[in-house]
């Protein structure tokens, strides 16, 4: 079915000025810290945190609608390892689920070898929606070519789009979108946050209707038939700040088989991906939930029904400061902190494959939509950062790139965290010292490191 006529809000339109932020929950690198949501919340208590200990935080939020030119009032710190537990001391209840895998163990899958598929290489990009934007996506657009790489993926907030009912603000995105798709850029956009109208206001479920995001899905897949190639159904959706305040495993159950719905609908050619979990080692659903054990809750709430509405499992891996080939418990590295649990680590992604094979998925690839290092960041909570150099940042990324494309036989796409958030937020900001430019749009190790990659 086609999105219902739309009404464009020219006024607000004109005002806008867009930082539509890649991100990603573990954006690039994806490990967890303390971060402020949208709402300005703290996520992650460094006070009451304990270190080491595996955390969960939520991703920058980029919209592409905000009248404020301040980069920090518009996102949210993108999420990378920090050192406790999210807002949990170690007295703090919480609900287990189960244990998850210790180690990660060979993988494989058990029908289907991808190694031979064509292969997404990504960036999570900053980019601008504004009417002023177009020199800025110029430069984000030959950066992405200048490296070799073909697909960007950047986030679209529900409620910018739809402020209420069938009320459509679609031009800034009109204006992305039709520049990088001119240019032959691929595009994955994942989509999140709510508006408020949509929200069950009794707070036994995430929205009062389901079908009301299969309405905004079926929107912009229609709209943007044959020029946005693949959709993110959602966002970290087992941080409980990501689904209205609390983690109900059913809620994206019936999330992800909606937007599965109106995508599908809208363009059956494009690709639906499963959104990418934050990792972490949390079991308190006010707060995560593993995003091992999460998934197999998915699965086993969802059935065939799940299994039916995805293409591709989306996928978030911390990495701090260990390296590609680092895993807990048996290979933990040799550094302090952000390693004692295998949510720290790159090959996390073998733990989520392994629930995938539980499940009889295994036809199923995966594209790691976030994953990075961060050198030294000012940042509370990415202390580790200052572990890594320049060079480690390239080298692992040129490492982690051969995992998947060599060892890895599930893995058919990955979007680097990040290209050029420096270029937009402060020194300061979280999210800069993950970009492969400086500021001034220079290239940095990492950026030399990816444009040298082979890309087979």
């Amino acid at each position: 079915m086609r999105g219902s006529t739309f009404q464009r809000r020219v006024a607000l339109i004109m005002l806008a000025l867009l930082v539509f932020a890649v991100l990603a929950a573990c954006g690039g690198g994806g490990s967890k810290a303390t971060s402020t949501s949208a709402t300005g919340a703290t996520v992650t208590s460094r006070a009451s945190a304990s270190a080491g200990s595996p955390q969960a935080q939520g991703t920058p939020s980029a919209s592409p609608y905000s009248a404020s030119p301040s980069v920090n009032s518009t996102v949210t710190p993108h999420k990378i390892g920090g050192s406790g537990t999210p807002g949990a001391s170690p007295s703090t209840s919480s609900t287990p689920v189960g244990p998850a895998t210790a180690t990660a163990g060979p993988t494989k899958t058990s029908s289907v070898d991808h190694r031979g598929d064509a292969f997404a290489y990504g960036w999570n990009v900053a980019v601008r929606g504004d009417k002023d934007g177009g020199a800025h996506n110029d430069k984000v657009i030959a950066a992405v070519q200048d490296t070799g790489f073909g697909w960007v993926r950047f986030q679209v907030e529900w409620r910018q789009i739809e402020r209420q009912p069938d009320q459509w603000d679609p031009l800034p995105l009109d204006t992305l979108v039709n520049q990088f798709n001119s240019q032959g850029i691929q595009i994955l956009i994942v989509v999140a946050k709510a508006p408020d109208w949509a929200l069950d206001p009794n707070g036994t479920q995430f929205l009062t209707d389901f079908g009301r995001f299969q309405h905004v899905m079926n929107f912009l897949a229609d709209r943007y038939q044959g020029k946005v190639q693949a959709w993110e159904i959602w966002n970290e959706e087992n941080l409980a700040t990501e689904m209205g305040g609390k983690v109900r495993p059913r809620d994206y159950v019936e999330l992800l088989k909606a937007g599965s719905a109106g995508v599908r609908a809208g363009d059956p050619k494009a690709k639906v991906v499963f959104g990418g979990l934050t990792p972490n080692g949390v079991n308190d659903p006010a707060i995560a939930i593993d995003d091992v054990q999460y998934l197999r809750l998915i699965y086993n709430l969802g059935g065939d029904g799940v299994k039916n509405a995805f293409d591709i499992l989306g996928a978030h891996v911390s990495s701090t400061h260990n390296t590609p080939d680092d895993m807990y418990p048996d290979h933990p590295g040799d550094k302090q902190g952000w390693n004692d649990h295998p949510s720290f680590f790159f090959r996390r992604a073998e733990q989520l494959r392994q629930v995938m094979l539980q499940f009889g998925d295994d036809a199923k690839s995966m594209w790691i939509t976030e994953f990075g290092w961060t050198t030294a960041n000012q940042a509370p909570g990415y202390e580790y950062g200052a572990d890594n150099t320049e060079q480690n940042v390239a080298d692992y990324l040129t490492r982690s790139f051969e995992i998947m494309r060599t060892e890895w036989d599930f893995v058919t796409g990955a979007f680097v965290w990040n290209l050029n958030w420096s270029t937009l937020a402060p020194a300061t900001d979280e999210k800069s010292p993950w970009s492969a430019v400086n500021a001034d749009w220079s290239p940095r190790p990492a950026y030399a490191a990816m444009k040298a990659l082979s890309k087979p």
